[in-house]
Parts: structure tokens; sequence; C-alpha cells
């Protein structure tokens, strides 16, 4: 395959995986954002111990699954840059 159609292709991956990390930047301010409001509009109980661990349990749920999910786009994109370095022109 000739290198620039393969820099090309390599340039599409990049720009996916770029978007998935932003998305999950993106969720995260949301979610910290739509917890912060919540929590003082007093929709989540604070003096309530059940309601503050479901909240810790997804909390904990959601934040552990982006996190990871970030790591991987993260480390997809680092791989495509390497072998985009790697192309010769």
């Amino acid at each position: 395959m000739d290198d620039k159609v393969r820099k090309n292709l390599l340039d599409l991956n990049y720009n996916k995986y770029l978007q998935y990390f932003n998305t999950c930047i993106i969720l995260l301010f949301t979610y910290f954002i739509g917890l912060v409001i919540a929590l003082f509009s007093k929709q989540i109980n604070y003096e309530n111990l059940w309601h503050l661990v479901l909240v810790f349990i997804f909390s904990l749920t959601f934040l552990g699954s982006i996190l990871l999910l970030m790591k991987k786009f993260r480390l997809h994109l680092i791989k495509i840059t390497k072998e985009i370095e790697n192309l010769r022109f």
C-alpha cells in the first residue's frame, strides 16, 4: 500500500479516536455538573445514607468505565502517531 494512502487511513483513525476521547471528556464534565446541580437542588438527599451509597456506586461504575475507555483511546492515539512518524514520504 502506498504510504500516502496509509497515512490518510491512519489520519482518519486518529481523528476517530480523538473524537471518542473528546466525547469521554465531555461526558465526565457533564456528569460532574449534573451531580453538583443535583446535590445543590437537594434531589440527592445527602443526609440519607442509602442515597449516598447508590450515588457512590453509580459514580464509581460510570467514572471507572469512562476512565478505562479514555485510557484505551489515548493508547490508540499514541500508537497511530508513532505509525505515522514511521512512514516514509
